[in-house]
């Protein structure tokens, strides 16, 4: 029969003495999970769809990029194309319907405003995952030869419907709100702010805090309501926080933290707001992703928009062609026709690709520095996805059919990047969506009109 003041194991913790054991324990746990390398996610839109070109020959892991994308070329192995994705619907000439429901997959709200019924997955994974952990900002929304209106062909992150988040166009203003506050030590740049570090401390001063609180007196009260047993486990709690507090002091130093670069102030001269001349857009697409990922090194957020020109944008001028680039060239995109392009004559698919190519290599310079930073036991592209889609069918046919959407990074996420997967049938671009939701932690069964579509097969390695 076992004596009236017997206490388990079990019983100790559930009292109050029990959860003075058990808090520096959860919290050691909790310290640990943010030692864990953030995860990230970049939405990235460029204008006017994609020529056929984009796409790579080959298939599998054996592709092989082609001239629009030939400023990607040596990261092959953190690339993920995946063909025959579908928007689940249409309406007009599919320019605002694929801008809505782009990144949530929603429908207009209203006909007036045409903005998305439903938020965007960057915003549904900062309320359902925990994709934010500690960061001061949910997410920044940066834009490149656009205004960064509230108008539906320019909106591609909603925090719900109807609800859309503009974007920040001028890199300066950009630059004060989101780093707002941070020291930089007066000489340009620092050590990144180490939330582990942060974490670490206040791990360390509640187990001694915890240890203080044990003193001989309470220990005794304590032993007398149990047998030998339970008072060996009692003591084998506190020999435990001891050890908890040691390894806790010991987790600086060699371990590395969870940001990868320096944080460092990002120069914003040599900004222009032109549309139209390529290299103004140049400078002002460096510095805007040269934020982005200063926002990552120091921690300041962990989700980024980031959105060049809008739906149907024309350009006129741009790279030397003096007519709308939306008109009289992405929407002809023929291989026997001619026209001007800084003087140089070329088909119109050729005015398309070198077109196509100028906005994508921004995205690359993104990619890039992000791949050149080391993280953990890889890079920051490693950990963050940078999802690129537009708003309409390859070779901007006006449909909802074969859009063009591409992943980057994200290998230490599990996602099968190094590969081209050209799938037989259609697939939802829905899918996608959710599938970038689960691997960035949510646990998502579908997005906006499809909530059951459930993942893409394949998007996992």
């Amino acid at each position: 029969m076992p004596r009236p003041f017997d206490v388990s194991r079990r019983d100790i913790l559930k009292t109050a003495v029990g959860a003075m054991f058990l808090a520096p324990l959860l919290r050691h746990r909790e310290v640990e999970a943010q030692t864990i390398v953030p995860k990230r996610l970049v939405l990235v839109f460029t204008p006017d769809s994609h020529p056929p070109e984009w796409w790579p020959t080959g298939s599998g892991s054996t592709f092989q990029l082609q001239e629009p994308l030939a400023d990607f070329r040596g990261l092959e192995k953190d690339m993920l194309f995946l063909r025959r994705l579908d928007h689940a619907w249409t309406t007009g000439n599919h320019h605002e319907a694929g801008m809505a429901q782009l990144f949530t997959g929603a429908r207009f709200i209203d006909e007036s405003s045409r903005h998305a019924n439903g938020p965007s997955l960057d915003q549904i994974l900062l309320k359902s995952s925990d994709l934010r952990g500690g960061t001061p900002i949910a997410s920044i929304h940066l834009c490149v030869a656009d205004r960064g209106g509230a108008d539906k062909r320019h909106i591609i992150s909603y925090s719900g419907p109807g609800q859309p988040m503009t974007h920040t166009a001028d890199p300066a203003r950009a630059f004060s709100a989101i780093f707002g506050g941070v020291d930089f030590g007066g000489g340009g740049s620092t050590s990144a702010p180490d939330p582990r570090s942060d974490a670490i401390a206040a791990a360390k001063r509640r187990a001694d805090e915890r240890i203080l609180q044990i003193n001989t007196g309470e220990l005794k009260t304590i032993q007398r309501f149990l047998g030998q047993a339970e008072r060996e486990k009692l003591e084998l709690h506190v020999e435990s926080l001891f050890e908890l507090q040691q390894r806790v002091a010991g987790m600086g130093g060699d371990t590395p933290g969870p940001v990868g670069g320096a944080c460092e102030r990002v120069d914003t001269s040599g900004y222009s707001s032109s549309t139209n001349n390529a290299t103004t857009i140049t400078r002002w697409a460096q510095i805007q992703a040269d934020i982005i990922v200063n926002a990552f090194t120091c921690d300041r957020t962990r989700v980024a928009d980031y959105h060049f020109s809008f739906s149907g944008g024309h350009h006129e001028g741009l790279l030397g062609f003096d007519q709308s680039w939306h008109d009289n060239v992405a929407h002809v995109s023929r291989t026997n026709d001619s026209v001007k392009v800084g003087g140089e004559s070329m088909t119109t698919r050729q005015a398309f690709i070198k077109f196509d190519r100028f906005w994508a290599s921004h995205v690359a310079y993104l990619a890039k520095k992000l791949a050149s930073i080391r993280e953990g036991n890889g890079t920051m592209l490693d950990n963050t996805i940078i999802l690129w889609g537009v708003e309409s069918g390859t070779n901007h046919n006006h449909s909802p059919k074969d859009m063009q959407y591409l992943v980057v990074g994200g290998k230490n996420l599990g996602v099968n990047v190094g590969n081209y997967i050209n799938n037989t049938t259609a697939q939802s671009s829905n899918k996608l969506l959710t599938s970038v939701m689960n691997a960035l932690g949510h646990d998502a069964k579908g997005i906006g009109i499809e909530p059951s579509c459930g993942p893409l097969p394949g998007f996992l390695a």
